[in-house]
């Protein structure tokens, strides 16, 4: 078994430490945290080494592979730029009760948790969180950085571009597109089109907010 130390000792990093556990494959045994006020403290029996800083040591040691497990989109995209940058080799955290078509396309470094299924042809990009039951149906496209909560439901030929956001429960009818760094709020039901850095919610979706720069990276 193979050691991985993760980033991001919240929430999050607390479910991707469990996910990494049932799966077998790889033994989490650190956290690293971007909060000094968490470092050298345990969390779910792991230590907190600390920051970037302590990636040198990391490799001297002999553990090379890491997982990003923070919310914030841009920030977790950042982070595993960093980490790569680093020569740390970025891993997956994949529930083995998750279902995924043979026929569908996983990339790298992605989340995917447990009763979340990966329909027939759907791709999944690299950076992406899929949660607890969230279901990219057939013909699905996630983009870089997106995060999907639990329970979501995305019907076919769905697109969800770049850094986008999807919230607890929302639903997504077919051939719709959630534009780059949008927000869909809990509950929603998207029956249009969402623009690209929006916040949409209510039954059915509409225009809550749009602000060109705020949820994704420059560039």
């Amino acid at each position: 078994m193979e050691d991985v130390v993760i980033y991001g000792a919240g929430g999050l990093g607390c479910l991707v430490q469990d996910i990494l556990r049932q799966e077998g494959r790889y033994r989490p045994v650190a956290y690293l945290d971007s909060n000094p006020s968490l470092h050298g403290r345990v969390v779910a029996e792991l230590p907190v080494r600390g920051g970037l800083d302590q990636v040198a040591d990391l490799l001297r040691s002999g553990i090379c592979r890491a997982i990003v497990a923070v919310g914030d989109n841009a920030a977790r995209v950042a982070l595993a730029g960093e980490l790569q940058a680093r020569h740390m080799q970025l891993i997956s955290a994949i529930h083995p009760l998750a279902s995924l078509s043979p026929s569908a396309i996983v990339s790298e470094h992605v989340i995917i948790g447990p009763r979340a299924t990966v329909c027939v042809h759907a791709r999944i990009g690299p950076h992406s969180i899929l949660s607890a039951g969230a279901i990219a149906e057939h013909d699905n496209f996630i983009g870089k950085g997106a995060f999907l909560e639990p329970a979501v439901r995305l019907a076919g030929n769905v697109t969800v571009e770049d850094f986008a956001a999807i919230g607890i429960g929302a639903s997504v009818i077919p051939g719709r597109r959630v534009g780059r760094g949008a927000r869909v709020a809990p509950g929603a039901v998207v029956i249009r089109d969402v623009p690209p850095s929006s916040i949409v919610g209510g039954v059915p979706a509409t225009l809550q907010v749009q602000s060109p720069s705020r949820f994704v990276p420059a560039s």
